[in-house]
């Protein structure tokens, strides 16, 4: 597990992205290969699920934080 500085650190490094995101809660939304708007959702090391844009990737994150708890 990382810690909350380092979750932050990189949540800094690729806040200037063009494609995917970063938060500091350790969510990332990364590309999927060969498309330009798909986004795959990962936590912990596991692929949670694959999104259509990033407005629903990120909303899929509100989501499972607050099923998570």
């Amino acid at each position: 597990m990382t810690d909350k500085k380092e979750l932050k650190s990189i949540a800094r490094f690729y806040k200037d992205c063009e494609h995917g995101f970063a938060l500091d809660s350790g969510y990332y939304a990364v590309p999927i290969m060969g498309s330009n708007i798909k986004l795959m959702v990962i936590h912990d090391g596991e692929l949670l699920k694959e999104c259509r844009n990033e407005s629903s990737a990120r909303n899929y994150i509100t989501r499972h934080k607050k099923q998570s708890k």
